[in-house]
């Protein structure tokens, strides 16, 4: 991403309802000055106090609130953006928006669900409150005025996937050549088979649509604040591609002539495990993918509904953390409520950002700007025009997800990325959107697939290059298949040593295959019954014609990723396969405890390694291996907890076969974060 500063920039998202400005607007500049705090970002109407689309009498008085409110923060220094808590409105919550707005059109759902408070984004009464809401925001100026992810079509409860209203039939029937109703369009989207010629239809309609209608926002804002930037928070890319979202496209027409500000979302709106984490980075870093270079990234931390009891000022900092490893320019931050609550009453989380600054100002420094390295994801925004649906799909199904591999790469120690790489990790249906060139590169490679991806590459024609066919699919639980038996000395493994396929629980009933193999293909593991009696090839390799290397799985690693699969003998395995793959050039491994979350981010001089443990457990060491590609270290430095990158003493190093070994004999301990700079 492209760097706009080497810092850690914090921009505070804080809502002052217009009751309390008298005591919340000073107390906002005091919390600014003590917790080094960079932008506000001023919500406007939210949460449990929204109107839905307020009226502009409810605007009109809350415009002197917002006026003192950038007042107070100019004079210590602070930038000051707007965040309206709607677009088109996020659900209903017994709203009624015809009541304020009674020409305003309103979404409806694939299944003829009607929303009450929920604007269509076609809608000319949305269009005309809205520009005028938004001109009464763009009149203060603001640094940032930013539109909320609820300019989409999905999930505005109690609508699931829309929308299906009268203005969208009208115009896909147009574009279809003849009348067609909701109930015909949607069986046509969620037929079995090759996609319907409507599916082509519907998405290019909805893109279209909808890069117009942000285009249309950026006109109201730019006509009265030339200088304001656009911000958009984004949700699952997976989600925007259901609806045909072409990023390019529509990130353009939001941002005007101005630079864009993103905020990917992190998940994470509370915290339950510290395993979360890998959620927050997965969510960040696709949408930092689709978004492209010259983007200004601010995260998105939510902590909702506030307080500890929602998320630990642990658990926030390492939100943070990630997000400036990752090379965001900032991060954007929800941590006190929208009631009027004195932020006093959660003193922790400005202790937490305060102290913290000086950490996060030296992983943004080091980090920013840098390459992500690791075993490569694939993500198309155009899978759903290609995804092919079984019998009685749903609507969800139209994601060709492409990302499952992430749960047992990154557990196991190994960093991914949507960058290139030495091995590809395929499964879903992401690669039905690829052309045969592309295609054909990635096997040119190495690549790591899983059922799911070997049923496209063999109906799309590429089974010669893989090694083997699919003789036939089954449930675990329609036959007595007892373990996985990894006996292949060559890639680590020994006769009768077994990991359990009770994937990915006790319970469950995983959809496996029974392969037939080509004569040069080897197995590496195989199933195996009760008596350990072997039944049918499990993990399998194969160097094909085009000199790529192929590691194939019978399993959807979707559904089976999980405790289950996840072991040593697993780690050792993927160790050995993914040396093979790569010959030799595993971006790196992290070894000294279960669940890390690892990183490398390289710069032409240097390196950044390391890892978040994720458990409850301390490491007694932690060993880093990752491929130096013949350079040499000159120097390894330590991040420590005040932020200073310190000459590291205790770290051993060797060299082999062009992978550089690091070994940290310290202790990493639990929800926490080593971070080293290898100088080359």
């Amino acid at each position: 991403m492209t760097t706009h500063n080497a810092r850690a920039w914090y921009a505070l998202r804080r809502t002052i309802p217009p009751w309390y400005a008298d005591f919340g607007i000073p107390e906002l500049v005091e919390y600014c000055r003590e917790n080094l705090i960079d932008e506000v970002i001023s919500k406007v109407d939210s949460e449990e106090f929204t109107h839905a689309i307020p009226s502009l009498e409810w605007i009109d008085g809350y415009m002197p609130v917002l006026t003192r409110i950038k007042a107070a923060l100019s004079e210590i220094g602070v930038r000051f953006s707007i965040n309206p808590w709607v677009t088109v409105v996020h659900c209903d919550r017994g709203r009624d928006l015809k009541q304020t707005y009674p020409d305003i059109d309103l979404m409806m759902g694939h299944d003829g669900t009607q929303c009450r408070a929920c604007a269509c984004p076609l809608s000319p009464g949305w269009r005309d409150a809205t520009k005028h809401i938004w001109q009464r925001y763009a009149s203060l100026e603001p640094n940032v005025l930013w539109v909320e992810d609820d300019i989409r079509l999905l999930n505005h409860q109690p609508v699931l996937y829309g929308c299906f209203c009268d203005l969208h039939m009208k115009e896909f029937s147009k574009r279809a050549g003849k009348k067609i109703s909701r109930k015909e369009l949607v069986d046509a989207l969620l037929a079995p088979n090759e996609p319907h010629s409507y599916r082509k239809i519907w998405l290019d309609l909805n893109r279209e649509a909808m890069t117009e209608v942000v285009g249309f926002l950026e006109r109201c804002v730019h006509e009265v604040s030339p200088n304001t930037k656009l911000g958009l928070m984004c949700s699952a890319p997976t989600s925007h591609a259901i609806e045909g979202r072409d990023w390019a496209a529509f990130t353009s027409a939001l941002a005007g002539d101005q630079p864009l500000v993103a905020r990917p979302c992190m998940s994470n709106y509370n915290e339950e495990s510290p395993r979360g984490l890998y959620e927050a980075e997965h969510y960040f870093r696709l949408t930092q993918h689709c978004l492209g270079n010259d983007v200004i990234v601010q995260t998105e931390i939510e902590n909702v509904p506030f307080t500890q009891y929602s998320k630990s000022t642990k658990f926030t900092f390492l939100q943070c953390a990630l997000s400036f490893i990752f090379s965001a320019d900032g991060v954007t931050m929800n941590l006190y409520d929208h009631m009027g609550t004195p932020m006093s009453m959660a003193p922790e989380f400005g202790d937490m950002l305060k102290h913290g600054k000086p950490y996060l100002n030296a992983l943004a420094e080091r980090c920013q700007g840098g390459k992500a390295s690791g075993i490569q994801l694939l993500h198309s925004q155009d899978g759903s025009y290609f995804v092919k649906l079984d019998e009685g799909a749903d609507y969800a199904d139209l994601s060709a997800d492409g990302h499952a591999w992430r749960k047992a790469l990154e557990p196991l120690g190994f960093p991914v990325t949507f960058d290139i790489s030495s091995v590809v990790a395929l499964s879903g249906q992401v690669i039905r959107a690829l052309s045969k060139d592309q295609i054909v590169s990635i096997l040119s490679a190495g690549a790591l697939i899983d059922l799911s991806a070997l049923r496209c590459l063999e109906e799309m024609g590429h089974g010669d290059l893989l090694g083997v066919s699919i003789k036939r699919e089954f449930h675990k639980c329609d036959e007595p298949i007892a373990a996985e038996e990894y006996h292949n000395s060559d890639f680590g493994g020994s006769e009768k040593t077994y990991l359990t396929l009770t994937l990915p629980d006790l319970g469950g009933d995983a959809k496996m295959a029974e392969l037939e193999l080509s004569p040069h293909a080897q197995m590496v593991s195989r199933m195996v019954d009760p008596d350990t009696n072997i039944l049918y090839p499990f993990l399998t390799l194969f160097e094909n014609s085009l000199g790529g290397r192929v590691a194939v799985f019978p399993i959807d690693i979707e559904y089976c990723a999980g405790a289950a699969f996840l072991n040593p003998y697993r780690k050792a395995q993927f160790d050995n396969v993914l040396t093979w793959l790569s010959r030799g050039r595993v971006p790196m491994q992290v070894s000294g405890g279960a669940y890390p979350l690892p990183f490398r981010i390289d710069h032409g001089d240097y390196s950044v390694v390391g890892a978040f443990n994720l458990t409850l457990d301390d490491w007694p060491k932690v060993s880093f291996r990752l491929y130096a590609g013949g350079k040499m270290p000159s120097r390894i430095e330590y991040l420590d907890v005040v932020g200073v990158w310190r000459e590291e003493q205790m770290a051993t190093c060797r060299i082999e076969h062009d992978a550089l070994e690091v070994e940290l004999q310290k202790e990493f301990a639990s929800h926490s974060i080593v971070a080293l700079t290898i100088q080359w």
